[in-house]
């Protein structure tokens, strides 16, 4: 497939979320290596009685330098997918790049996949699984999941437990494990800058929790761990800073209740040295909170992958999470961050404080920078680029 032409149809920024992240990150990375992408995304994603945050996009324009970019998806309207695959058949896509994360897309991906078959059927079409299935998932989802793999022609997914999922289901299918990216950083906050401007004390431990604070990702866990943790270090400072969904809504509340709750209440202790963000960041300040903390906490029950995660490593900062899928491919034990078994808070609140009694930080930050290299983007679209059929040593930036 040397000097075939790419597409990719999914989100961007200004849409918010770590699937238009990831999609910024390989386009770009394509550039890169030699390809010019031909970029379908949306003018809308999520009809807004559907989307559970207070909104599913930033201001300002798509990025200018991930190729030409057509805005022709409408959530709202799956029959736009169609048009969008008639669009890549006449511009002579040879391989189609699809992200896939939720049922919510089933019948868009669906007639995108069939459309794109038929209408130009030496195109390969390749899923990009960021979830196989969705976090809440059950029969219908599951099944309308299953429906879209069937018509894609190979399948990327992030994890090894994901790629034999899939085999079991799909035994003929093509599948591949290509693991997240994480962004390269030519430069880092001062730690103690970015400090001050935060308002966070010097000296204090830093923990952080970031992203869109959901039940599968256990920020309910790390409240009730943190609680265990200031008995030996009452120092710690968390930050959950995020959008909240669903029970996380109730946080803010929960908060000032707490606050003036009595002294040696359990509401009031369960919020003591806490410091609630609960919006979504942009990436300036995501940085920001990265450079001053001393560690990432991911305390999922199950995940496929970590966008976070990735994007502690990439700042050179530890995470301690927990034994799932989605960061046993990422965390080396001991090298770039500590495990321990999901669900479990006296073990989550033992690692938070070995980390700190035993100084673990420098060393295990030390062990995040290098392992960012493992996940560079450009790694990342070769990857992705060669098990979608492309000749990879034609491309540019081979040394990457």
């Amino acid at each position: 497939m040397s000097g075939a032409t790419v597409g990719l149809v999914g989100p961007l920024p200004p849409w918010r979320s770590g699937i238009a992240d990831q999609d910024a990150r390989l386009l770009r990375a394509m550039r890169r290596l030699g390809v010019e992408p031909v970029v379908v995304t949306f003018r809308r994603m999520y009809p807004r009685f559907l989307y559970p945050g207070r909104a599913d996009r930033d201001e300002g324009d798509f990025p200018r330098d991930v190729g030409e970019i057509h805005a022709l998806l409408d959530g709202a309207n799956p029959f736009s997918f169609v048009s969008a695959a008639r669009f890549l058949a006449s511009r002579g896509v040879s391989l189609a790049l699809v992200p896939w994360w939720t049922a919510f897309w089933a019948p868009h991906v669906l007639l995108l996949l069939s459309t794109l078959g038929s209408e130009s059927p030496s195109t390969v079409r390749l899923l990009l699984c960021h979830n196989v299935w969705d976090h809440e998932t059950g029969p219908l989802r599951a099944a309308l999941a299953r429906t879209v793999m069937r018509r894609a022609d190979r399948i990327v997914v992030q994890n090894r437990r994901a790629e034999a999922e899939l085999h079991a289901h799909f035994p003929e299918k093509p599948v591949a494990v290509v693991p997240h990216p994480s962004e390269p950083r030519a430069f880092l906050p001062d730690r103690a800058e970015a400090r001050a401007r935060l308002g966070v004390p010097p000296e204090a431990p830093v923990f952080l929790f970031a992203g869109i604070l959901r039940r599968y990702k256990g920020w309910d866990l790390l409240l009730d761990a943190f609680q265990l943790l200031r008995r030996s270090v009452p120092s710690a400072l968390l930050v959950l800073a995020g959008e909240p969904w669903d029970e996380a809504l109730k946080l803010r509340s929960a908060a000032s209740a707490a606050r003036g709750a009595g002294a040696f209440s359990e509401e009031r202790r369960r919020f003591s040295n806490v410091r609630l963000e609960l919006r979504y960041l942009p990436e300036e300040e995501r940085s920001l909170w990265l450079a001053a903390c001393d560690a990432v906490v991911c305390p999922y029950r199950h995940a496929t992958g970590s966008g976070i995660a990735a994007d502690a490593i990439a700042h050179g900062r530890p995470v301690i999470g927990t034994r799932v899928d989605g960061l046993l491919d990422v965390i080396e034990e001991g090298g770039s961050g500590l495990l321990v078994p999901p669900e479990d808070v006296g073990a989550l609140a033992e690692a938070m404080s070995r980390f700190v009694r035993e100084g673990l930080g420098p060393r295990l930050a030390a062990g995040a920078a290098v392992r960012a290299k493992t996940f560079h983007p450009d790694a990342h679209a070769r990857g992705v680029l060669t098990f979608g059929g492309l000749r990879v040593d034609t491309l540019a930036g081979r040394s990457s």
